[in-house]
């Protein structure tokens, strides 16, 4: 299991929150993977869907929250450029995912997307494990 730090979080004007963590850790001799990690949880409302049914199914499949992950990460920096490398990190994260979560469509299209690979897999055969 890897530390993790809080680096920053942001209340989102489309009401979500995001974090914004560190998960860096030790690689080889004197080298770093430094790697942010974006988690966004995404409440499943039912004003995301126009039938009740499609609402109630999302929740049976998803359960109430479904998580937003990302990793953004550059492997193999020496110890003396840590922080360069977070800071490009973070940068890239404000840059592309920040405007990207605060979209105010963002939690429907999000959803609708975990759901459609949620059914694929069901239909697959592969187990569905809720957390």
């Amino acid at each position: 299991m890897h530390s993790q730090t809080l680096v920053a979080s942001h209340d989102l004007p489309n009401g979500l929150r995001v974090e914004l963590l560190d998960v860096s850790r030790h690689y080889y001799g004197g080298y770093w993977q430094v790697a942010l990690e974006v988690v966004c949880q995404v409440p499943l409302s039912a004003r995301l869907f126009d039938d009740p049914l499609m609402c109630a199914d999302a929740r049976t499949l998803l359960g109430e929250v479904v998580p937003f992950v990302r990793r953004l990460e550059k492997m193999a920096v020496r110890q003396d450029l840590m922080e360069q490398a977070r800071q490009e990190l973070r940068e890239r994260f404000e840059r592309h995912l920040l405007p990207f979560l605060s979209n105010e469509k963002f939690p429907a299209s999000f959803i609708s997307s975990e759901l459609d690979q949620r059914r694929k897999k069901t239909v697959r055969g592969v187990p569905v494990s809720h957390e």
